[in-house]
This record gives structure tokens, sequence and C-alpha cells, in this order.
């Protein structure tokens, strides 16, 4: 008889702890939306691939890439030439 007694008065007190209401007002959910996304190809990227004024994506892309790729071996070669290794006797 005790136990039903607990558990009757837990039951209303879990019920209103698991509930979560998920609603927002439409200014906060209009507040940074103006108008409607962009459609096509590339449109979901975060930076620009066609129409690029400067450098096109390719060179670009490769550019980074290779540098990164090179880095390490750059700064070995330096660090060894700084500090004698690779000089000739």
């Amino acid at each position: 008889m005790l136990s039903t007694r607990l558990g009757l008065r837990v039951t209303p007190r879990l019920n209103t702890l698991a509930k979560r209401n998920f609603q927002t007002s439409f200014r906060s959910m209009s507040a940074g939306w103006e108008g409607t996304p962009a459609s096509g190809v590339y449109s979901n990227l975060p930076f620009k691939v066609k129409g690029r004024k400067y450098v096109p994506f390719k060179v670009a892309y490769w550019g980074v890439l290779g540098f990164f790729f090179a880095f390490p071996f750059l700064t070995t070669y330096w660090h060894l030439y700084k500090s004698g290794s690779l000089r000739q006797q």
C-alpha cells in the first residue's frame, strides 16, 4: 500500500520533469534568416568555386595542398642547414 502511494506521488513529478518544450517565437526563428536559400550546384559550400576573381579554385586548392605537404620537409632542411649538418667539410 505504501509503495503504491509513493509510486503515484512520483509519477506526476517525473512527467513534468520529462516534458520538454521546443517552442520558439517567430521573432527568434527569423532573426538571421532572410528569404530563401540559394539552390543549385556548389551553393551548399562555404567557399566560392565558380566565378572567383583573382585565383582560380584549382590553383588555390593545389597550392594550399602542396604548401602544407612541403612545409615539414622545408623546415627540416632549414633547421639542418642552420645547425651546420648539411655543410660540406
